[in-house]
């Protein structure tokens, strides 16, 4: 049993990512369901809720994933940022690849390519999103 842990230890860092991203969807969803609960609590006695509540609602949607904004992980800005991360990457793993770091196996060159697939598909999204 001791040996499994020594042989796959980098696996507590995806399984970790993968346990706070669960728990971080799990508190945005309390926090969604609380202030729809307040919203319904004005609904049922016929008044208006405060326009805070609603602006917090609307806080809530917009951090949750709505891409209609200009500012958000979708914005133009976001991609050229990742085409510029990802072409220094490949670049990075060519040399490597190069000179000869991987022992010549042709894996960094893989990697490369695949750096480099990220930054195009980055790069015509920074172009496609910047022109509308």
């Amino acid at each position: 049993m001791q040996g499994l842990f020594y042989a796959f230890w980098w696996l507590i860092f995806p399984i970790g990512g993968l346990v706070f991203a669960g728990f971080q969807s799990w508190l945005k969803y309390r926090q969604q369901r609380a202030t729809l609960d307040i919203i319904r609590t004005y609904a049922e006695r016929g008044e208006q809720p405060p326009e805070s509540l609603m602006a917090r609602l609307d806080a809530q949607e917009a951090a949750s994933g709505d891409y209609s904004t200009k500012s958000g992980p979708r914005s133009p800005a976001h991609y050229w940022s990742l085409v510029g991360l990802f072409g220094v990457m490949a670049c990075g793993f060519v040399v490597g690849a190069f000179m000869g770091i991987d022992g010549h196996s042709g894996a960094f060159l893989i990697v490369a390519l695949v750096m480099a697939a990220v930054a195009v598909w980055s790069l015509v999204n920074a172009v496609f999103l910047s022109r509308s």
